[in-house]
């Protein structure tokens, strides 16, 4: 397959000389047949265990990840949450909520009532960080957004804010 997509440098790669690949693309598809039921082996197949495992690692991370930026934008994640946290621009955001169907309310974020704005402080308080900057973060205040009903940017929104103000308090007691 990679000899008839012209990527001669692969078959070279794997071994084979020049010579080789100019005799494999001539091949019928009986001769192809005659060498795959031979008992003879012409080609050895072996596996880089580390390497294997770290691909799998890292397909596994790669595929939280997406699940992780398909809850933030199904919770209302806006594009400059999806910046902060995924590194993702406005046009991938965008393409990822048209594949998904997700539709987003025009304009400003609609602020929280005042009884959910009291259970995501609660929530968040009792995770016990300090910082919304972290996936761990992330994950509290999607928590948050789903058990409210109100959108992830607004529960951001907040917590920022709170996160900010706390922050102040701290450093004018530093400053007396």
């Amino acid at each position: 397959m990679e000899l008839k997509s012209g990527n001669i440098r692969r078959c070279e790669s794997l071994g084979m000389t020049i010579e080789e690949v100019r005799q494999l693309s001539q091949l019928t598809v009986d001769d192809l047949h005659y060498l795959m039921q031979s008992s003879v082996s012409v080609l050895n197949l072996s596996i880089n265990h580390d390497n294997f495992w770290i691909i799998v690692q890292q397909s596994r991370t790669e595929q939280k990840r997406m699940q992780r930026i398909d809850r933030a934008l199904a919770l209302g994640g806006s594009i400059e949450l999806m910046q902060t946290y995924f590194g993702l621009s406005a046009a991938e955001v965008s393409a990822r909520r048209r594949l998904k169907g997700i539709d987003t309310a025009r304009g400003r974020t609609q602020a929280p009532d005042e009884e959910a704005d009291a259970g995501i402080w609660t929530q968040w308080d009792a995770s016990g960080l300090n910082s919304p900057d972290s996936h761990d973060a992330l994950d509290v205040m999607m928590l948050a957004a789903e058990l409210h009903n109100v959108s992830l940017t607004a529960v951001w929104t907040r917590v920022t804010t709170w996160c900010r103000e706390r922050e102040r308090k701290g450093n004018k007691r530093e400053a007396v």
